[in-house]
């Protein structure tokens, strides 16, 4: 490349860096159904220059050479419909005149509506550069963080804590891996329609996040925390307890254990190790939800649970206190009532039942699906469906549980989103639709360890919120989304929307109920 080029370059570079918001041409892609911005749209000009709508539904268009005049946009994002075209071409031709802004419409198909991204940089960008006002009073980068994975949440000590597993930074290609930590206000205090402010532990103010998990371990592991639990101990003081992993590289688990957290550092401490999971299932994970079972209150583990314990200090932090959901008795042989009928239970110290174990005693016509625990299906095709990750939480609209996951294969591999409903916690879970697609031709993305945020429902539990990881990591893309990817997205489910009615459940292996009225941002 000649002088004169590199100069030429440099001087566009410097310019697009000062440019004025009128010398942008905006684009804005909205949910035809709510008027709503629609985050991650990509917007692809026939030079294969691609451009994705920031958290408020905007793209700042400035292109030297190709502004005032008619450009050719494809359009298209998971769980919309495309515009279509000219011989059924799917996109747009604008006109890109500074200081003017066009609205795309786009037919949502996924029930549940994407309201913005939650973590990484430039969340508002776009909306910046076009002198707009973003909701977010930190809307580019916040403690430096440029991704985060599968978030956990706790209301403790008066606060709301958000945690996330490993967290990539801005300055550097390596970042955090002992959990990211941030506090924000309480559900009565935020609209999380609109976003969540975080406050981020920090190694320093304007720095980088700090490590929120303490471990000694062997190698060097990633730590990963869940399985977040606030109890009382033996003096009434309130405790946060969890489980934490110290994962391979083939996310095989080197070292496991229960940890409590310091109040006065602000940060999890081993407490204990636990036998590794190829050892023993009872355990804390994912997200514990308390309930009271026969005037007792428990913490039930697991999406749908399948090991409980005693909602209390001593039980949480002794392994032998935790009770698997089986129908094996100890000898090995089948649990059957005076009928004959296959019957679940919980029993203290016995692993519990696993999928894989349900599936075969469907498939020898020992068990029929409304009797056991899981055996989801879709309701649309009857097909069977199965779980990876997710949630459970009870609904007081629908007054049922509800679990929130993603499925294990399907359209994408990680990336389809499924609602269920229960009598039980621990079931008959039998029917489920889907509520949101991540897959699309040749570019299928992972939306992993949905989490569903009952405390934020709103409308008496009628509009409930929830969030994953979107990323391209297991899904078979290798082009990375910009900015979003490995990165937290929320979306917001009507949970009265005709398109997920779900047949009534069977009656609940058990009349289990939530400890406590659900808190939420009403």
């Amino acid at each position: 490349m000649g002088t004169g080029a590199c100069v030429l370059l440099c001087l566009l570079s410097i310019e697009n860096a000062h440019a004025e918001p009128e010398e942008y041409f905006a684009i804005r892609v909205v949910d035809r159904e709510t008027g709503r911005g629609i985050p991650l749209v990509e917007l692809r000009t026939t030079d294969q220059t691609r451009y994705f709508t920031d958290s408020n539904g905007y793209v700042a268009y400035r292109e030297p050479g190709l502004m005032s005049q008619q450009v050719w946009f494809d359009v298209s994002s998971w769980g919309y419909e495309s515009p279509v075209g000219p011989y059924g071409t799917s996109g747009v031709a604008l006109t890109t005149t500074p200081g003017s802004e066009s609205v795309v419409e786009l037919r949502r198909t996924n029930v549940a509506e994407r309201l913005y991204r939650q973590t990484g940089v430039g969340i508002y960008r776009d909306t910046m550069l076009l002198g707009k006002t973003p909701p977010l009073d930190v809307p580019l980068v916040n403690g430096q963080v440029a991704g985060s994975d599968s978030v956990q949440t706790v209301i403790y000590d008066g606060k709301m804590r958000w945690f996330w597993q490993d967290t990539n930074q801005v300055k550097f290609a390596l970042g955090n891996y002992s959990m990211t930590g941030a506090t924000s206000p309480l559900p009565s205090e935020l609209d999380a329609n609109i976003g969540i402010p975080f406050s981020y532990f920090l190694r320093q103010p304007g720095g980088f996040v700090r490590p929120m998990a303490r471990v000694e371990q062997d190698g060097n592991h990633p730590i990963w925390v869940d399985g977040l639990m606030v109890v009382r101990d033996g003096n009434q003081r309130e405790r946060l307890v969890a489980r934490y992993v110290a994962a391979r590289k083939d996310f095989s688990v080197a070292q496991t254990g229960l940890m409590v957290y310091d109040d006065a550092e602000e940060v999890f401490i081993e407490h204990r190790r636990l036998p590794l999971p190829t050892e023993s299932r009872l355990y804390p994970r994912d997200h514990p939800i308390r309930v009271k079972a026969n005037g007792t209150e428990y913490f039930y583990v697991g999406a749908p649970p399948t090991v409980r314990v005693h909602a209390n200090f001593d039980s949480v932090t002794n392994p032998s206190e935790y009770e698997g959901l089986t129908c094996y008795a100890a000898d090995g042989l089948i649990d059957r009532d005076e009928g004959g009928r296959i019957r679940f239970s919980w029993k203290q110290g016995h692993q519990p039942i696993s999928q894989n174990q349900v599936n075969t005693l469907i498939r020898e016509g020992l068990l029929e699906p409304e009797e056991a625990p899981f055996a989801l299906r879709d309701v649309a095709s009857n097909n069977p469906v199965r779980v990876a990750n997710g949630s459970v939480a009870w609904n007081p609209f629908l007054k049922r549980w509800t679990m929130l996951f993603c499925e294990q294969g399907g359209d994408s591999f990680l990336g389809e989103v499924w609602f269920a409903t229960a009598n039980a916690p621990e079931g008959p879970w039998v029917h489920c639709r889907k509520v949101a697609t991540h897959a699309r031709p040749g570019q299928n993305m992972d939306f992993y360890n949905p989490k569903q945020h009952p405390e934020l429902m709103r409308d008496g539990g009628r509009t409930i919120f929830f969030e994953g990881t979107f990323v391209n990591t297991f899904s078979g893309t290798t082009v990375p989304v910009p900015r979003y990817n490995y990165n937290q997205l929320m979306y917001r489910l009507d949970v009265s929307d005709e398109r997920i009615e779900i047949p009534s459940p069977p009656p609940g292996l058990t009349d289990a109920q939530p400890a406590e009225p659900s808190a939420s941002a009403d």
